[in-house]
């Protein structure tokens, strides 16, 4: 379903405005009429909205259910358009609703009307769609005189806080007005069938079924608006329906086959949810069976029976008046001829008299016994017919459950440890297990038609198999397998979805390994994620999907040197995810994911030139990993993350001249990273980071004068460092931490006088981070932030060699310094940093010549 098209529609006046939005009537580029929807955002449920009409629209729109044209639930205000229905009277648009042709009913039609209502809600029932919010204003009539429903799961439903006064509370069970979350357990169903029954004998006569006293004179005129002013108490309306617990008709049923309409109303009228029919499919059986071709108060083809019935009683009656008549004048005859045999003929006739009494009293009997026996039958057949149709929904039920049971497991046996189920044990064999078993599946049920879904269903499976696996290859493969499946059959919204998870999934995998096509992994992901309708798998989760695609593709374009574009992909995640979250304040997932993205925004932020946006950018995710750690306090991960941040923050606040929220920030830092360490204690790089801590905190005493002190700290900080090389040996960052910290601490060194000791540390240092930049390892720190480095502690080298007299070696560490500036100016030419470090690096030369 596309998007609204605001910018290309001519909106020509207001229609319509209610508790949940307004209604616009607008003209497409084609001159078609649209009735728009602008809803009100805290009078709906948005994602409710969108998945029930994405079921409507799934396989295409069901006969009696108005089509959704275009939506766009997901953003603010919520739209909605659909063809236009009515007629204008004076200039005035008049929508073709019921309420407007209220006061026709009860009439002629009215008894059709009910049953077409009752089919409308038996289709949206079938695709497992309850209405909830049925009244004569969402009903309405199509050119042809056909209703069509509208205005589903809006007004009193769950996540809306106050509803407020609509005349659909009018039509609702207590049930939903006391509780109205009960639609997400599927109680709609049988809320929709209470509410038919309201309409229905609202039309039939005109009347509410209960508590019409007061409905009366609160529901608004056919076609007029609604009262204002009015309260809506729903707890008390629940009571007064309570209190009147049976309804009665104004009248006598005109005959068999109304009688038989009104007793299935009465049946959806009950009080108690259990009594009623479960869905409106029994009560359209019921009714059809009812009302056959004719409206109930034009007897037709269903009383024609009935009808026969009675003549074949007056035929047979008037044939035996016939011959009693011949027998009495035979009679007569025979006493004038011979009246010797008057007395005999008497005495016959009396005879014959009785029996017929009899024979009359034995018809009689036999007639009320087909009756009842055709009663009988047709209350069996009527009774087998709503079991079928009960049995059918059960079936469909089960087949769903048991697919999603399946996929449970399916997803239980691939992961390490489920929350709801205990954890498996033996992850690489249990998936080559069930690689295997469904592969033998594929095998021995190649060929067989009815099992081609399910068999679409196992190569998703294995494309997961795959990607749990890390094999990148035969995921690609097993994907396209998957796609290829599917084509020609309808797919369902979350197996689109799970596809579209699933391709991204591979692009991860592909990035993490090097992959050339990672790029082209990323575009295929995209294309699958944007061809999802929003309505179908809800705007929110799709929303999210792209934003984490964003957050990890902008990597890959700031490594193929498209930082503009990486820092626009980054700042979009950024904003998603963070609308995401403070939507959602206990989705930790969302949080997690926007720290991260935060976290490599400050990162490409730094790389740009860019500190200050850096360190604004790292407070906000320190924010968010603190919220996180909140919820989950003995999370080791997220206390090594939010420590990262912390140090960080403190370097770019050292370098900015705020020592005092430096100072705080590495306190902060130091206390989570004791934290994990104590935890982990052969955690290299908590180590390091602790070290990285503490060498920012010794450079802090050292600027406040406390030598010693400052010298301790250096000492605690390599030693942590050292331990944590022994057991990371290769570990590029491990590495990097420990080059900064000999520098910093040669510098310390440098000041106390200790010359020698300080440029013997820092021609230590300078080997590693050389070293660190020929090796070019991909996990390690970037390569710009090596050579950064490197080209200040060169300048810091090249000055104390000049210090201590040795010129030679001053000018080649400052000229080693000057080619590390002009390779990163090249990277960037903006950068005023860069620039500088180049001109103080060529003046120190020009002052050595």
């Amino acid at each position: 379903m596309e998007a609204p098209r605001w910018e290309r529609w001519k909106v020509r006046d207001l229609v319509g405005s209610g508790r949940c939005g307004r209604v616009f009537l607008a003209e497409d580029e084609a001159g078609i009429l649209l009735a728009v929807k602008v809803f009100h955002d805290e009078a709906i449920n948005w994602p409710l909205l969108a998945e029930m009409t994405g079921r409507l629209e799934q396989g295409g729109w069901p006969e009696g259910v108005m089509p959704v044209l275009s939506a766009d639930f997901g953003e603010s205000p919520a739209v909605r358009a659909s063809h236009w229905h009515g007629r204008f009277e004076g200039g005035t648009a008049r929508p073709a609703s019921l309420h407007h042709r209220l006061a026709e009913h009860p009439g002629r039609r009215t008894a059709e009307l009910v049953r077409e209502l009752a089919r409308a809600l038996a289709a949206m029932h079938a695709r497992g769609v309850a209405h909830g919010n049925l009244k004569p204003g969402n009903v309405f009539f199509g050119r042809a005189g056909e209703v069509l429903l509208s205005d589903w799961t809006l007004g009193n439903m769950p996540g809306v806080a106050d509803p407020g006064f609509t005349d659909a509370l009018l039509y609702q069970p207590p049930e939903q007005l006391e509780n109205p979350s009960g639609y997400l357990d599927g109680a709609g169903f049988r809320w929709d069938v209470f509410s038919f029954g309201v309409l229905a004998y609202r039309l039939l006569t005109g009347r509410f079924p209960r508590c019409d006293e007061t409905f009366g004179v609160v529901a608004p005129a056919p076609g007029g608006p609604l009262p204002e002013g009015i309260q809506a108490d729903l707890p008390k309306i629940a009571r007064r329906l309570r209190g009147q617990a049976e309804t009665a008709w104004p009248d006598e049923a005109a005959g068999r086959v109304e009688e038989h309409v009104r007793r299935w109303i009465d049946r959806c009228l009950a009080l108690d949810p259990d009594e009623r029919p479960r869905t409106m499919r029994e009560v359209a059986v019921g009714l059809e069976r009812a009302g056959g071709d004719q409206a109930p108060d034009h007897p037709g083809t269903a009383a024609e029976p009935e009808f026969g019935a009675l003549l074949d009683q007056r035929r047979a009656a008037g044939h035996r008046a016939a011959r009693a008549y011949l027998v009495a004048a035979l009679a007569l005859i025979a006493a004038l001829v011979l009246a010797g045999l008057w007395w005999l003929a008497s005495r016959e006739l009396d005879e014959e008299k009785d029996g017929r009494v009899g024979e009359v009293s034995r018809l009689r009997g036999e007639a009320a016994s087909a009756r009842e026996a055709r009663a009988a039958i047709e209350r069996a057949a009527e009774e087998a017919i709503v079991a079928l149709v009960d049995e059918t929904d059960q079936a469909q039920l089960r087949l769903a459950d048991s697919r999603r049971i399946a996929d449970r497991l399916f997803a239980w046996a691939m992961e390490d440890g489920n929350r709801r189920l205990p954890p498996l044990e033996g992850r690489e064999e249990r998936l080559r297990r069930l690689e295997l078993y469904l592969e033998d599946f594929l095998e021995s049920t190649a060929g067989q038609e009815a099992l081609e879904e399910e068999r679409a269903r196992v190569r998703l499976q294995l494309v997961e198999i795959s990607l749990a696996e890390g094999d990148t290859a035969t995921a690609a493969k097993r994907l396209a397998a998957a796609a290829d499946a599917w084509q020609g059959r309808p797919i369902p919204p979350e197996l689109r979805l799970r596809m579209a998870k699933d391709r991204l999934e591979l692009a991860l995998l592909m990035q993490a390994a090097g992959d050339l096509g990672t790029a082209i992994a990323f575009a295929e992901a995209r294309q699958e994620l944007v061809n999802l309708p929003q309505i179908e798998v809800g705007s929110d989760r799709l929303h999210q999907l792209l934003a984490v695609m964003d957050y990890h593709e902008a990597k890959l374009l700031a490594a193929r040197g498209e930082e503009e574009l990486a820092l626009e992909q980054l700042t979009r995640a950024a904003k998603t995810l963070n609308r995401l979250a403070d939507q959602r304040p206990d989705a930790v997932l969302l949080r997690s994911e926007l720290a991260g993205s935060y976290l490599s925004y400050a990162t490409l932020l730094e790389g740009f030139g860019r500190p200050g946006d850096a360190r604004e950018v790292r407070a906000l995710a320190s924010e968010e990993l603190a919220k996180l750690l909140k919820a989950r306090p003995d999370d080791a991960d997220l206390m090594f993350e939010l420590a990262g941040s912390y140090v960080a923050m403190a370097d770019a606040a050292v370098s900015s001249g705020d020592p005092a929220a430096a100072e705080q920030l590495t306190v902060d830092a130091l206390g989570l990273l004791r934290r994990v360490t104590r935890e982990q204690p052969e955690n290299a790089r908590a180590l390091a980071r602790m070290a990285a801590a503490l060498g920012l905190r010794a450079g802090l005493m050292r600027d406040r004068g406390e030598a010693a002190e400052a010298m301790r700290t250096y000492d605690e900080g390599v030693r942590l460092i050292e331990s944590a090389r022994a057991s990371a040996a290769t570990d590029p960052t491990v590495a990097y931490h420990l080059a900064l910290l000999w520098w910093q601490k040669a510098r310390m060194l440098g000041t106390t006088g200790q010359r020698d000791e300080e440029i013997q540390l820092l021609v230590r240092a300078n080997g590693l981070l050389l070293r660190l930049q020929n090796e070019k390892h991909p996990e390690g720190p970037p390569l710009d932030q090596v050579q950064r480095s490197q080209a200040y502690l060169l300048g810091d080298l090249g000055h104390a060699r000049q210090l201590a007299d040795q010129r030679d070696e001053a000018r080649a560490s400052f000229r080693e310094a000057m080619a590390l500036w002009e390779e990163l100016v090249r990277q960037r030419r903006d950068s005023e940093e860069f620039a500088e470090g180049l001109a103080w690096c060529a003046q120190r030369v020009k002052d050595l010549e």
